[in-house]
């Protein structure tokens, strides 16, 4: 039997004695994160929210195997943020405005607000009831065969979407729950409803960061962290959809989660320290030649652990389009002012690293 059709159904209940120390952790840390972003300066503030909603619309996608342009997003996304846009023209542009909605915490989420999203998700492509709950049976399976021993969950009816729907739109309005235990059930709600022809894993993911940008957007990406861990994503979804005598218990997705929330307040601690001595960099050298302030900015936003490689004279030439001899004067020059110092190896493997 189905949850829906069990008595306990949408009663999703988690047990507060386990939630209790990882929520509270979360908590604070999700703080902490605050007044550190606080202290950045506003162009970092907003490369930091370009990063995660850039991030999360890459991850979104990746985890459901549909890849996108890295490039293209964060250029629709900074030509969103420059101008919204009623139905965007681009695909790349229409995903961007669906992340941006999400990230605006604007309340109350509604079915309009949803059919919308999935109109913009699908925005160009064929797919079924775009921008309208499902009008066909739906059921989750292990694997792309779809074999009757794969079925993994079978969905409420279509007949029974827009009902359940608006009980799940209600319920989300009213809850006074932390916002980490708002954003779980919401969402594993959303996925046992899976009100959609396709695309429900993105929209769910999509309303957790509504639920968090209520009080503030994460200054991450939550799908990045849930990317890392598909397997156990899956896996804390099945066990959340336990029935327990007139209760659905949510627990093991509700710790699954707090997890992962963790995860990435440490990867923004990380990041927000990073983009702090990048700057700082920059600042103790403002008269960088351009073609070498170009090629070290790229080496930065590829990461800290990229920064930490160093350079040789081959990505060098690759990056500023040069010869390898006008690389190896270019690189000379900088360890000359100070910028770059030598590493130990030599010949054509020598290496550069920043003084940073």
């Amino acid at each position: 039997m189905q949850i829906w059709n069990t008595s306990a159904w949408p009663r999703f209940r988690h047990d507060p004695a386990k939630s209790e120390a990882p929520l509270a952790r979360v908590m604070a840390r999700l703080g902490t994160i605050g007044g550190l972003h606080a202290g950045l300066a506003s162009d970092e503030r907003a490369e930091i929210f370009l990063r995660a909603i850039t991030g999360e619309a890459l991850a979104s996608f990746s985890i459901e195997g549909a890849p996108l342009a890295p490039d293209e997003i964060e250029a629709s996304v900074v030509a969103s943020l420059a101008h919204r846009q009623a139905m965007p023209q681009r695909r790349s542009d229409a995903i961007a405005e669906l992340m941006l909605e999400a990230r605006a915490g604007t309340a109350p989420l509604t079915a309009a607000t949803l059919h919308r999203w999935h109109a913009l998700l699908f925005h160009g492509i064929e797919v079924e009831d775009r921008g309208q709950w499902r009008s066909f049976p739906m059921e989750i399976v292990r694997g792309p065969r779809g074999r009757r021993e794969d079925v993994l969950y079978s969905a409420p009816p279509p007949e029974r979407m827009a009902n359940e729907m608006e009980t799940f739109l209600e319920w989300l309005e009213t809850d006074r729950q932390p916002l980490p235990l708002r954003a779980a059930i919401a969402h594993l709600w959303f996925e046992s409803i899976h009100p959609f022809s396709d695309g429900n894993g993105r929209i769910g993911r999509a309303i957790m960061e509504h639920v968090f940008a209520l009080e503030g957007a994460l200054p991450f990406s939550l799908s990045r962290q849930i990317e890392r861990d598909k397997r156990g994503y899956y896996a804390a979804l099945q066990a959340g959809r336990e029935v327990v005598g007139d209760v659905i218990d949510a627990t093991p997705f509700v710790l699954w989660l707090l997890e992962k929330l963790e995860g990435g307040v440490t990867e923004a601690e990380s990041e927000a320290r990073f983009l702090v001595r990048r700057n700082a960099f920059f600042r103790v050298y403002p008269d960088l030649p351009a073609r070498a302030r170009g090629v070290l900015e790229r080496l930065f936003k590829d990461g800290e652990d990229r920064v930490d490689l160093g350079i040789s004279a081959g990505p060098y030439g690759k990056i500023a389009r040069v010869s390898p001899a006008t690389a190896t004067r270019d690189l000379a020059e900088l360890e000359r002012r100070g910028v770059l110092r030598r590493s130990s190896e030599g010949g054509r493997s020598t290496r550069y690293r920043l003084n940073w």
